[in-house]
C-alpha cells in the first residue's frame, strides 16, 4: 500500500492522485484523525438484484428442521438468559 502526505487548502479541499479523476468516491471518517477515501463502484439501479434472486431455497431436511424448531423451541441456555437480562437492563 502506497502512503502519501498531502495538505488541504483553507476550505479543507484536497487534490487526489490522477487515478481518482472523474471518479465517484466514498469518504469514511475512520476516527477523529483518520479519513479513508475509496473509489466507489457505481451500479445502475436497474442492475441491482432483488434479495429473492440471490437466496437459495432450503433443502427439505433444513426446512423440516427449521419448522420443528419453531414448533418446539429449545429451552434458553444460561448464556442466552444472561444476554437477555443485560439487553433488558440496557434498554431501560
Amino acid at each position: 500500500m502506497h502512503t502519501e502526505t498531502r495538505t488541504t487548502d483553507a476550505k479543507a479541499r484536497l487534490v487526489l492522485p490522477k487515478a481518482f479523476a472523474n471518479a465517484t468516491v466514498i469518504i469514511d471518517q475512520v476516527s477523529e484523525t483518520e479519513v479513508r477515501v475509496r473509489r466507489a463502484k457505481v451500479v445502475a439501479e436497474d442492475d441491482l438484484p432483488f434479495a429473492e434472486e440471490s437466496s437459495a431455497p432450503l433443502s427439505d431436511r433444513d426446512r423440516d428442521h427449521f419448522l420443528q424448531l419453531l414448533a418446539n423451541p429449545p429451552a434458553p441456555t444460561p448464556a442466552l438468559k444472561k444476554a437477555a437480562a443485560g439487553h433488558k437492563a440496557h434498554r431501560g
